[in-house]
């Protein structure tokens, strides 16, 4: 994709649309709930809590924010603003929330490598199956410092591929 933002752009686009909710774990990037509206997509924020100089995000919260309208849920982890980072069991419950609810997960995962208990944060790569309903947006900007060079990806289970095409397709081609 041309950024990191794009790559979050057209996986909403892909899965979501007008009268549509996502859920996003709060505080957030300002542009999560930005590109969300552009597509008419409502976000829902779930605070996350603070304490003990530490931030969690409280499972049942997300579940209850969940609707009819629920899409998807935005997890950034490592998360900016926060730092917080997803436990690999935090993770799983998540996974396990989206499996229950036949929702996406879009998860952010640009910060991966600025985490400091080894090479990079936990991934829902790390446990996921073949095919499940998880859209990773990524940019070479944050981990590997080419800041100029807005480059970004998004990794998609096989049965998304026309979809992105089309999108990527519609974006790139002019007259």
């Amino acid at each position: 994709t041309g950024s990191g933002m794009q790559a979050i752009q057209l996986a909403i686009q892909a899965i979501s649309g007008a009268g549509d909710e996502v859920i996003v774990p709060t505080p957030a990037w300002p542009n999560f709930a930005a590109a969300l509206g552009i597509m008419g997509t409502k976000p829902i924020t779930v605070p996350m809590q603070f304490q003990n100089n530490s931030w969690s995000l409280d499972l049942d919260a997300m579940e209850r924010a969940i609707t009819p309208r629920t899409r998807a849920m935005f997890i950034n982890s490592p998360c900016n603003p926060t730092g917080w980072v997803a436990s690999e069991d935090t993770l799983q419950d998540l996974l396990g929330l989206a499996r229950k609810h036949n929702l996406w997960i879009i998860a952010d995962e640009v910060y991966s490598r600025f985490y400091y208990a080894g090479t990079r944060a936990p991934s829902f790569y790390d446990f996921m199956e073949e095919d499940e309903k998880i859209l990773f947006v990524n940019t070479f900007s944050k981990n590997w410092a080419m800041t100029g060079w807005r480059i970004g990806w998004i990794s998609a289970p096989p049965a998304l591929e026309q979809v992105f095409e089309n999108l990527v397709q519609y974006y790139y081609e002019g007259d």
